[in-house]
């Protein structure tokens, strides 16, 4: 009897705390990661997918649907048609637009915390202002047989960087993770917008910008 109240009583503390993460603010609405919120929700409780529709209201048009367990970007929540409304746009990419919010939950990073406040390391990385420097595996060209780039990386947390690569020639490649994963590169029109492509593969990602190869293991974006 004693176990079955005790099992009682944790799952009625488990009810509670998704409940706290499913409520807005006091203010009635979720703090943006510039105000100290989340940096990233995760969809949960919608078990036919979470719609996200063109403007904060039901009546809205539907652009998508998120399976739970998707990882979303907080833009910033607001309160509308007597609920609260999250911007979100999928990590990695995809079409922007606004989601209810007591079916999103804070998303966990790979090193196992919730990441609060604005990402800085691109900015940071903008100013060298690095948190470790090295060497890592790249290829300029097709056919080119792999050499040692310099690197510096700016990291926010989490699997959050920002790696600024010197290539072969001098010239800088910037390339972008969120949550340990490749998102995107500083492509330009000369550069001919080359293809962004990441596979990873254990503890390393191999990214193709273009002809461009960059191998990153973890330990860049996570440190040790």
């Amino acid at each position: 009897m004693a176990c079955s109240r005790k099992l009682l009583l944790i799952s009625v503390l488990i009810a509670a705390a998704a409940t706290a993460f499913a409520q807005p603010v006091s203010d009635g609405v979720r703090a943006s990661p510039e105000d100290g919120g989340t940096r990233y929700w995760q969809v949960a409780g919608a078990s036919r997918g979470l719609y996200l529709r063109a403007t904060p209201s039901t009546g809205a048009p539907r652009i998508s649907s998120y399976p739970a367990g998707t990882i979303l970007n907080n833009l910033g929540c607001q309160s509308s048609d007597r609920r609260v409304w999250c911007d979100v746009q999928e990590v990695g990419g995809g079409p922007r637009g606004y989601v209810a919010a007591e079916y999103l939950v804070p998303a966990v990073a790979p090193h196992g915390a919730v990441l609060t406040g604005a990402d800085e390391s691109a900015f940071r990385a903008g100013q060298g202002d690095f948190d470790a420097t090295g060497k890592i595996p790249c290829a300029q060209y097709a056919g080119q047989p792999m050499a040692q780039c310099d690197f510096g990386v700016a990291r926010g947390g989490g699997g959050d960087a920002t790696v600024v690569v010197s290539k072969l020639d001098g010239v800088k490649r910037t390339l972008f993770f969120q949550l340990g994963r490749a998102i995107g590169a500083d492509t330009s029109q000369a550069d001919g917008y080359g293809e962004f492509r990441a596979e990873v593969e254990n503890d390393l990602t191999t990214i193709r910008v273009g002809a461009e190869r960059y191998e990153i293991p973890y330990a860049v974006l996570f440190g040790g």
